[in-house]
């Protein structure tokens, strides 16, 4: 069943919105009119997205946003439609007091990182600035929940309403910080490693890094034949390998070391294999050229998909940078200091530049949870960060969406700090699995 919306102003702002909620969340074929004889002459379901309604049918109330092509602050004004915390309220007379397609704009086009900022130290977007969570509802995939609002909303005037949603889907997904916790290093690293634990009374890290440098024990960190075993069921899996040059923040074993290579070609065999772009290449399109062309001599295949170590990412020129060296696909959405949904949906979408007022060829793949954040952030047992990990992934699955975890061999190998939440990741995989 086509759906027509009638619209005055039919802006990049305004297709873009239409057409992610119809299209991509609820699989809706439509058409998009502005003459006002085709919409009131039209038999089936109609939307009215301007000031008074056409004829019988589904009536929102534009608002300025969609005909604006500048970045501005917002007036936003939360309130309560359908239990559902909403904001640019337009009509309280229309069918839907708002405008749906305003508000899932702002929020996936991530407005708000245009806007000026208190950036973290890692000169990042934290999650405590975003309307999601002064609105309350950063653990809901709001947009997804306003969609199937809609759909309620479109049946009780047109029954016979039908939608085909994409099916739910969970995307493991692990990154490779550090591929080995001793070996591998180079001897400089090793003595200045050891160094350390001994003047600050880390014994038991002397004897490990003793053990295994004399290999008599695996590595603590070489956990990915278990992983492998423990993944056998999900096949679509993506590690992300971080590839660049060793400073302070990117201390990964170096792409020219053979174990290393060996080991990105042996997961390559199993599973996609991503770039894990360096803490200094979120604005610079140099350095993650020659990263992704480190990673394809190694991997001997091209690569496509990409997460931004640190989640660093700049709007737009991030974004901009990847697609013009070939990838396609990003999966650094979400926050590294709160679980939930940076972009307040679970649908993958392509990118809107707001700078260009365009949409580009780069589909974002937002993420819900990480080891890191529910561990070390949100400071939660195993067991607590299991109950939360379900809890979100429920709410996706209601929608019909795309839930994607984010793993670090550190946290699977058990080691001390990380000592239970190893068991994590199998524990969701089943139940996940689960009908």
């Amino acid at each position: 069943m086509e759906v027509l919306i009638y619209t005055q102003r039919l802006t990049p702002r305004v297709d873009y919105a239409i057409r992610f909620i119809f299209e991509e969340i609820l699989g809706v074929k439509i058409r998009v009119t502005s003459s006002y004889s085709e919409a009131k002459q039209y038999s089936g379901v109609l939307i009215s997205y301007c000031r008074s309604k056409v004829k019988e049918g589904i009536h929102i109330v534009p608002h300025s946003l969609m005909i604006e092509d500048s970045i501005a602050r917002q007036k936003i004004d939360f309130f309560r439609w359908e239990e559902l915390p909403a904001f640019f309220q337009t009509s309280k007379e229309a069918d839907i007091p708002f405008d749906i397609f305003a508000a899932s704009f702002y929020l996936i086009s991530r407005y708000e990182e245009y806007l000026l900022f208190e950036p973290d130290k890692h000169n990042r977007f934290t999650s405590g600035q975003s309307i999601a969570s002064i609105g309350g509802f950063l653990e809901d995939p709001i947009v997804d929940q306003w969609a199937y609002k809609l759909v309620d909303k479109i049946r009780d005037k047109f029954p016979s309403f039908e939608i085909n949603p994409k099916k739910f889907e969970f995307i493991p997904t692990i990154d490779i910080d550090s591929a080995f916790a001793y070996k591998n290093k180079g001897s400089g690293r090793a003595i200045l490693g050891t160094l350390k634990s001994l003047v600050t009374f880390h014994f038991k890290d002397v004897v490990d890094r003793i053990v295994v440098y004399s290999k008599l024990r695996k590595d603590p960190f070489d956990i990915y034949e278990s992983v492998f075993s423990i993944l056998i069921d999900w096949p679509n899996t993506i590690w992300f390998a971080l590839v660049g040059k060793y400073n302070r923040y990117d201390r990964n074993i170096s792409i020219q070391n053979s174990e290393m290579r060996n080991l990105l070609f042996r997961i390559r065999k199993k599973f996609k294999v991503g770039i894990h772009p360096s803490y200094r290449s979120g604005a610079n399109v140099e350095i993650v050229r020659e990263e992704i062309s480190n990673i394809v001599r190694a991997i001997e295949t091209e690569v496509f998909a990409s997460r931004q170590h640190y989640l660093r990412i700049f709007l737009p020129t991030t974004y901009s940078n990847l697609l013009a060296l070939g990838i396609n696909e990003d999966y650094s959405m979400g926050y590294s200091d709160r679980i939930g949904f940076r972009a307040s949906t679970c649908t993958p979408f392509y990118f809107y530049n707001l700078k260009e007022e365009r949409v580009i060829d780069l589909k974002i793949f937002p993420f819900q949870t990480m080891d890191f954040t529910l561990c070390s952030q949100m400071k939660l047992t195993p067991l607590a960060a299991y109950e939360r990990t379900m809890a979100l992934v429920n709410k996706v699955k209601a929608v019909n969406g795309t839930f994607i975890s984010i793993w670090h061999n550190e946290y699977l190998s058990g080691q001390s700090p990380w000592k239970g939440w190893e068991l994590l990741m199998p524990l969701v995989l089943e139940k996940v699995k689960k009908p």
